[in-house]
């Protein structure tokens, strides 16, 4: 059963990427793709065989260094250095035809983009930072150029029209398009690789550099910035100000509230946030009424392989535990379908999984038993608990928010409602000039 389960969520199904599946036998028309795509990608962007063995060759120790040492020891470094070349040129260059189009030409159909998109974020099946930017610093495209194109793949792109059409060679050449492209949303965007890859400045020399991978670059752009989510960190003196022990503060930041359906009675409207970012959720509260804003996600078949690939990430590395914590949030506002059915209604679901109790249950045990960051939405959990606790404390506000859910929760009741008034106003008119103007 565990290797059936390993098989199904952690192993690649079309190719693989790095020595730990390398040479299976499932996967040998994978290595036959590969090898066109990583020379075309040789080809196209104008760059030398040998010299890009040398680049890697000259690295190999330590690339070697990323991955488990039983993983690579049957291999010697011009082995590993010829599998390294094909399989980070096959994967950038797989990802370019993916974004500008041109898969077609290698046989991908688009019933394979799927699967093999899903390969690419296999938590063993990863090429360090490290290749990818000695391949990336080679072509004729900048960094930035490359960021945009890694945007686009996972989904993150703002305006796919406007992606396209910035990739169509018109007026301005290809480069130019990308400079001015990137000039443009460079504030908003993820991390660079070479910036990633640079990212620790107090290293010290004797001190090797770490190696992250590409499924830490998607968790970084699907959790999204710190420094525009500060969900972490807002509320520190909310919380003190509020509480009166240590063991107070603890249980405000760590109950779990209410669903979304018992949330709504409370007066809490679900909106959708104005990003996809899983970083980017947010409580406001106006005494009576609130609005708990929530990305938006899709949940497919493919989902639960993502999300577990990155739990695992999460839990066998020293990143916080940020994913873990985003779905353990969700799984305190959903406990029933109904929960599902509002998240969709809001526009904060796409359910393209099945029905709304399958989703239910996915939600309620792919991170059941997890620790999650003790910091994480740490801010939104206590407005909630206040909005919460001054709402069943206060007669008033639970007969305003009954009387709004009632007569004011959608177009059709306030109409209806309106319509009432008005009859009722007209009739009372009509009455008073009947009896006192005869």
């Amino acid at each position: 059963m565990h290797q059936f389960f390993a098989k199904v969520y952690y192993e690649p199904q079309v190719m693989s990427f790095g020595p730990y599946h390398h040479g299976k036998p499932h996967l040998e028309d994978g290595e036959t793709l590969k090898l066109k795509l990583a020379e075309a990608y040789l080809r196209e962007f104008e760059l030398s065989e040998d010299e890009t063995y040398e680049i890697i060759s000259s690295d190999i120790q330590a690339l070697r260094k990323c991955y488990n040492q039983k993983s690579t020891e049957e291999y010697k470094d011009e082995e590993l250095s010829v599998m390294l070349l094909v399989d980070g040129c096959a994967l950038l260059w797989y990802i370019f035809c993916v974004c500008i189009g041109g898969h077609e030409e290698y046989g991908i159909r688009y019933q394979d983009l799927s699967r093999i998109h899903q390969d690419t974020l296999l938590l063993e099946n990863q090429l360090p930072y490290q290749l990818l930017h000695n391949l990336i610093k080679k072509n004729i495209l900048t960094n930035k150029a490359w960021t945009v194109i890694f945007q686009e793949f996972f989904g993150m792109s703002s305006d796919e029209s406007f992606f396209l059409e910035f990739f169509g060679i018109k007026e301005e050449s290809f480069l130019q398009k990308m400079k001015n492209y990137c000039r443009s949303i460079f504030l908003f965007l993820p991390l660079l690789i070479i910036q990633i890859f640079n990212q620790n400045p107090n290293l010290k020399p004797n001190e090797s550099k770490p190696c992250p991978h590409f499924l830490d670059l998607y968790r970084k752009n699907f959790l999204g910035d710190e420094q525009f989510y500060p969900t972490h960190s807002e509320s520190t003196a909310t919380v003190k100000k509020d509480a009166g022990s240590v063991g107070d503060v603890k249980e405000q930041l760590m109950a779990s509230f209410r669903n979304v359906k018992e949330l709504m009675a409370a007066g809490i409207r679900i909106k959708h946030s104005r990003t996809r970012h899983l970083r980017d959720i947010s409580f406001h509260s106006t005494g009576i009424t609130a609005r708990l804003r929530l990305p938006p996600i899709a949940i497919d078949s493919s989902t639960k392989t993502l999300f577990l690939n990155l739990i695992a990430y999460e839990m066998s590395s020293d990143v916080p535990h940020d994913f873990i914590s985003y779905l353990r949030f969700l799984d305190s506002l959903i406990d029933h379908a109904d929960d599902v059915k509002e998240l969709q209604s809001a526009g904060v679901l796409q359910n393209y999984l099945g029905t709304h109790e399958q989703v239910a249950e996915f939600f309620n045990t792919v991170s059941s038993n997890l620790e999650s960051n003790f910091q994480a939405y740490k801010d939104v959990r206590v407005k909630i608990r206040k909005h919460l606790k001054s709402h069943y404390n206060s007669r008033l506000k639970r007969w305003i928010t009954q009387c709004l859910d009632t007569y004011f929760r959608s177009p059709w009741t306030i109409i209806a409602w309106v319509g009432a008034a008005l009859a009722l106003f007209f009739t009372a008119v009509q009455t008073y000039f009947a009896v006192f103007h005869r």
